[in-house]
């Protein structure tokens, strides 16, 4: 059934039957592809029924479907002409795992962060309102974008200004990445464990068949729906809000969802802000999933164990630590903004269930809360991925560095972070964490580091940003006993009087690599771990830009205003002679999806292209080194930063 839709009006004329065919058909693609991709599985099998009722109600491209995350249109895509390269979904070249204009003119927004649709939609009808074809703008948002400050503001707004035919779908599965927490779930969970609800649903599914399609069928249901609301929920705080609200409705059954399309569309028609409340299941069709939502929620996660030694992601090292230093200090508290499994902060709130707060999609409510806590008395670690952290950047100025209030941020999969792609890279948090003032700013050189890290951190007294990346350590050895590292100071791993590599983090290991290369064809290479952005280590600096004719600084991030940039400026400052010191890092773009080592060897940023951005930066150096040393194949120029 499925190779005969090619565009969305291909599936008007299909039967009931026929749908759950082509159904059943997605269910089957998607969980082939992504078992073998990897991706965001459990999300996009809850929301199959959902998608084909939503295009068989109304018309993309002219209606405008804004999914909020969008990392629930696998299905979508499926419906929209790129069934044939569905398989290509996360590769190099192939098709986002997101939302993507670029692909198809029925993909209205590129958007990776949750809580923007409900702010898409209202600018798009607003937009539109006027357009002489009367198209429709459908906001879909996961339940987990409701635990979102910007989605509250969008709706407060929506309310207000009432466009003309705006509708928004609520597709509450209970969950975000991790189990959804607030006043939503509380909510939902009234409903399905509410045995009245229950009888009433079976008898009004029973009713319904025994009358004829349409809007007095509807209206039946409709009534028996409103009655459970007036038992189960005395206070309806959508009506409230000043929506009108219609559910909850079988996200799985795909007459009933079209028939409520079809209601919320003619109630929409004339500016009256509608909701359709949909309840679905996370991992629907396929049991693992259904079972363990959060863990297929986006399978392909590095695994710890690798080469048959044990290797912790960095994730893990921090939990570890963090565990280590909560069973000694009841002050110390660990937050984050709907990751928990993510960050490895869900072991941790398993040994101390009162002691890790999960706020939901709120970074910004997350680091205000660290900041209270911290003028409190307590000790907390926030924890949330490099990509959503930008999210909190007024608050990390405002509410934390403006006090000076002893705050850990710890950002997670910082650097580039593979197959999620462009929304989702890590590499803008050495910017907007080194321009604050009393800020502390750091990344280790492996796992091991990472441990005497964020000891120092929680214990320095200040707020303090630790940034380490996504997957697995280097497998050092982890030592037994946790030391206070000194602030603001690096360290020599190596001297070289030719050339020196002053390195940051995850390029550390890298420039090492490459220096043992180098030092082999007669260039007397040195490397540096810088270990802080913030302050960075002057004396060090100073004393490597003596010994060494050349310096060039290596990042996982973005050359403008990152790790190169604080050196250059450093120099600048002390007075001196910066003309042989050069950036390696990545350039002013944003970062397309592709293996995390395809996109490092790409900008240079393995051994081998570092020894390519060596020879290039540096041509004074012996011509036949160039030719004797292996670099990498099709390696970019790097841009040649100087002060």
């Amino acid at each position: 059934m499925l190779d005969r839709i090619n565009d969305p009006r291909d599936l008007d004329a299909l039967s009931y039957p026929q749908v759950a065919e082509v159904a059943q058909e997605c269910r089957d693609i998607i969980i082939e592809t992504i078992s073998k991709r990897g991706g965001h599985l459990a999300s996009n099998l809850g929301a199959v029924e959902l998608t084909l009722a939503l295009h068989r109600v109304f018309h993309s491209p002219k209606d405008k479907l804004v999914w909020d995350t969008s990392n629930q249109t696998y299905t979508h895509k499926l419906l929209t002409g790129r069934r044939d390269a569905f398989a290509s979904i996360r590769t190099p070249g192939g098709l986002s795992g997101f939302a993507e204009p670029s692909e198809s003119e029925h993909d209205a927004i590129c958007a990776g962060h949750a809580g923007t649709g409900l702010g898409y939609a209202l600018g798009l009808a607003a937009a539109v309102q006027d357009a002489p074809d009367d198209p429709y703008v459908v906001a879909i948002v996961g339940d987990g974008a409701l635990t979102c400050g910007t989605s509250y503001e969008a709706l407060n707004n929506i309310v207000h200004i009432k466009p003309k035919r705006l509708v928004v779908v609520v597709n509450d599965n209970g969950w975000s990445i991790s189990e959804n927490i607030g006043w939503l779930t509380q909510w939902r969970n009234r409903i399905m464990l509410n045995p009245l609800y229950q009888r009433l649903t079976e008898s009004g599914h029973s009713l319904l068949s025994k009358f004829p399609l349409g809007e007095p069928a509807w209206g039946v249901a409709r009534r028996i729906k409103s009655s459970v609301e007036g038992l189960v929920l005395p206070n309806m705080i959508w009506e409230e809000i000043g929506l009108r609200y219609v559910g909850p409705i079988d996200g799985h059954d795909q007459r009933e969802l079209e028939d409520g399309l079809r209601a919320v569309k003619e109630v929409a028609r004339d500016g009256t802000p509608v909701v359709l409340h949909v309840l679905t299941h996370k991992g629907h069709g396929y049991r693992l999933a259904e079972e363990n939502p959060s863990k297929f929620h986006q399978p392909g996660t590095p695994s710890a164990a690798a080469g048959g030694a044990t290797r912790y992601t960095y994730s893990q090292v921090f939990a570890k630590t963090l565990i280590r230093l909560m069973e000694k200090d009841p002050s110390i508290v660990g937050i984050s903004a709907a990751m928990l499994e993510g960050t490895a902060l869900g072991e941790v709130k398993k040994v101390f269930p009162n002691r890790v707060f999960d706020v939901g999609i709120a970074e910004e409510h997350a680091v205000i809360m660290a900041a209270g806590m911290a003028r409190g008395g307590m000790r907390p670690v926030v924890s949330i991925y490099s990509t959503f952290m930008q999210r909190a950047f007024d608050q990390i100025i405002h509410d934390v560095a403006l006090q000076s209030l002893p705050v850990t941020i710890c950002i997670d999969r910082a650097g580039l972070v593979g197959d999620d792609g462009k929304t989702h890279q890590g590499v803008f948090d050495i910017g907007y964490t080194r321009v604050v003032p009393n800020m502390t700013v750091a990344a280790p050189r492996d796992e091991n580091e990472l441990q005497h890290l964020l000891y120092t951190a929680i214990y320095s007294g200040q707020p303090f940003a630790l940034r380490y990346p996504r997957g697995t350590g280097l497998g050092v050895p982890l030592d037994q006993e946790l030391k206070m590292l000194p602030m603001g100071r690096g360290e020599v791993i190596r001297p070289g009087r030719d050339l020196m590599l002053f390195a940051y983090g995850s390029m550390v290991a890298v420039a090492s690599e490459a220096a043992a290369k180098l030092s082999q064809q007669g260039i007397d290479c040195g490397v540096v771990n810088a270990r802080y952005a913030k302050p960075l280590d002057r004396d060090l600096l100073l004393q490597a830009v003596k010994m060494s004719k050349r310096v060039l600084t290596l990042e996982e991030h973005l050359i403008t205003g990152g790790f190169g940039s604080a050196v250059l400026e450093t120099l600048k400052a002390a007075g001196a002679d910066a003309s042989a010191v050069c950036v390696h890092g990545i350039p002013d773009q944003f970062i397309e999806h592709a293996p995390q080592a395809v996109q490092r060897a790409s900008f240079g940023l393995d051994a081998k292209g570092v020894i390519a951005a060596v020879l290039q930066h540096f041509p004074d150096l012996p011509q036949h080194l160039a030719e004797s040393i292996e670099v990498s194949d099709g390696a970019p120029p790097r841009e040649k930063v100087t002060w």
